[in-house]
């Protein structure tokens, strides 16, 4: 079995393993997963690394540099809180001024039974960290992501605006 299939796997097994109130989530898996609530830059993700031997899964703040570190301060209040449901995580200022509470995992060859320790860990992460990210999220970060506009009415838009711009 391959890693995407192996992650696509993870999705309805993380689903059955959380609680009512988080089983209405995003997702998005190829290469790596991602499983996200309402801002897509702070969403949990798993990252098989076959070449280091290790797959990363954890909670990741890839917003703004300051929304990022002002999660991470919050997090770290809570690090006992944290260590103590979830022994080996690791919290962290990383890569373009993002954050992440993870852990590393072995790799291993994906199969069946690597999708469902890989669910559990997931949903261990999101059955302890999201009520803390929902409680701790700054007013000022916005939880739900704007609406897109379908393609068509942008590009409608954009017509009339350079229309009028001619004028």
């Amino acid at each position: 079995m391959r890693i995407g299939e192996c992650l696509k796997r993870v999705r309805p097994l993380v689903r059955e393993r959380l609680a009512e109130d988080l089983r209405d989530f995003n997702w998005e898996a190829s290469f790596l997963a991602k499983l996200w609530f309402g801002n897509h830059a702070l969403h949990y993700e798993i990252t098989p690394r076959e070449r280091i031997g290790t797959i990363e899964i954890g909670l990741h703040f890839e917003a703004d540099p300051l929304t990022n570190a002002r999660l991470l301060a919050a997090f770290v209040a809570h690090a006992s809180a944290v260590r103590r449901a979830l022994a080996n995580a690791r919290m962290e200022q990383w890569d373009r001024g993002w954050c992440r509470v993870w852990e590393p995992l072995p790799y291993r060859t994906p199969d069946g039974e690597l999708a469902k320790e890989l669910a559990d860990r997931l949903a261990a992460y999101v059955t302890v960290l999201e009520p803390i990210l929902r409680r701790e999220l700054p007013s000022d970060v916005a939880w739900s992501e704007p609406e897109a506009k379908p393609v068509r009415a942008r590009a409608a838009a954009k017509s009339r605006a350079s229309r009028a711009a001619r004028r």
